[in-house]
């Protein structure tokens, strides 16, 4: 869920993680492409892919990244394409400089272009341009207002569904808990609230003795969880959108045991998650960043030609307790959790997208990528 104003800027990590390696690499990877097939005139007859990405400040946008390069660097050896271009918009999500980049994109002549928006609407225009020109578009991470491109994206309420079930089921389905909301005001938020309160109304045992606004962010929802701990009894929980570490802070801080919590899926909070022994229902749920690998067989398939629905959903990144050693031990600490998704594992997943069957779930990686 990437809510207004900022896709991923509700989640937030430090500011200093915008200034990573990954975001010269996100340009770099252009002239590594460049390098190794020449231009898109002589690429052999390859495909040229390309990724505009609206916002590059935090974890998961770029895990998002890296898990695209490292796949589309592996496809190109595999001469699966002639080479590959990602652009990431500079500033805060602005709509504005993605189109001024997409038109850039453009000029170069992909012959697919894959997008994580800035903006649900202010695309529409420049994306229309691109399936005008004959470019395969394949938006993800987000819905978009653009009927000619193909979306990937996972599920809000599958996201609010895991975020709230298992954690709920943990607590056996009796006491107290605080409901952390992320952007109020949002369509994904929305959506993602109602989905809590529906579940909530299922378990009559279970009472909200508050609800803060968390911004699905660690930093926001430690101070907005500390403002509240003084005047509730005791919390057996709080539901959240991947903002645990942080609310896990809140109740050490204010010397009370940390309760059930919605951890982030990055290797830092899985790995506090281990170290402290936490073992009460807590689960980790967020977004897939390995979307980005999907919509490059997406976009590859398309151009064979292959049958793919416009729109797809892809399961969501749930670790729970049983899973948590493997993952935590596969992640660095910014990087987040992602389904290493292949080319057959993608293929499985449009095949139960068509049958209304259960959605694939890959292999937890054995090792950070």
């Amino acid at each position: 869920m990437h809510m207004r104003p900022s896709r991923r800027s509700w989640r937030a990590v430090p500011a200093a993680l915008a200034t990573l390696a990954v975001l010269t690499a996100g340009c770099g990877s252009a002239d590594a492409g460049d390098a190794a097939a020449g231009t898109a005139a002589d690429g052999g007859g390859k495909p040229f892919i390309a990724l505009s990405n609206g916002f590059i400040g935090n974890g998961w946008r770029q895990t998002m990244i890296a898990k695209f390069e490292a796949a589309a660097e592996q496809a190109q050896k595999d001469g699966l394409i002639g080479k590959y271009k990602v652009v990431n918009a500079p500033g805060e999500n602005s709509a504005t400089e993605q189109v001024a980049q997409i038109k850039s994109l453009l000029l170069q002549k992909p012959d697919a272009l894959l997008i994580d928006p800035s903006s649900p609407t202010a695309l529409k225009p420049v994306i229309q341009q691109a399936c005008t020109a004959g470019v395969k578009v394949v938006v993800f991470d987000s819905a978009i207002d653009a009927p000619c491109a193909h979306v990937l994206q996972n599920s809000f309420a599958d996201w609010a569904t895991q975020a709230a079930k298992p954690l709920l089921d943990g607590i056996d389905g009796k006491g107290s808990v605080i409901v952390s909301r992320g952007v109020v005001g949002s369509q994904p938020e929305a959506e993602m609230y109602e989905t809590t309160k529906k579940i909530l109304a299922e378990h009559p045992g279970v009472k909200t003795v508050a609800t803060v606004t968390g911004m699905c962010d660690g930093a926001t929802a430690q101070k907005a969880v500390l403002g509240v701990l003084s005047s509730v009894p005791k919390v057996d929980g709080v539901i959240g959108c991947g903002d645990g570490y942080g609310v896990a802070q809140a109740f050490a801080t204010a010397g009370k045991p940390v309760p059930a919590v919605t951890f982030e899926t990055n290797g830092r909070a899985l790995n506090y998650w281990k170290d402290k022994k936490i073992d009460n229902g807590s689960v980790a749920v967020m977004s897939d960043p390995g979307q980005s690998v999907a919509a490059l067989w997406e976009a590859l398939d398309l151009l064979d030609g292959r049958d793919v629905p416009k729109q797809l959903t892809f399961p969501i990144v749930l670790v729970e307790q049983k899973d948590l050693d493997a993952w935590a031990g596969a992640l660095k600490p910014d990087e987040y959790a992602a389904w290493p998704w292949t080319r057959e594992l993608f293929r499985q997943q449009v095949e139960a997208v068509k049958s209304g069957g259960e959605s694939v779930r890959p292999p937890i990686p054995s090792a950070a990528g």
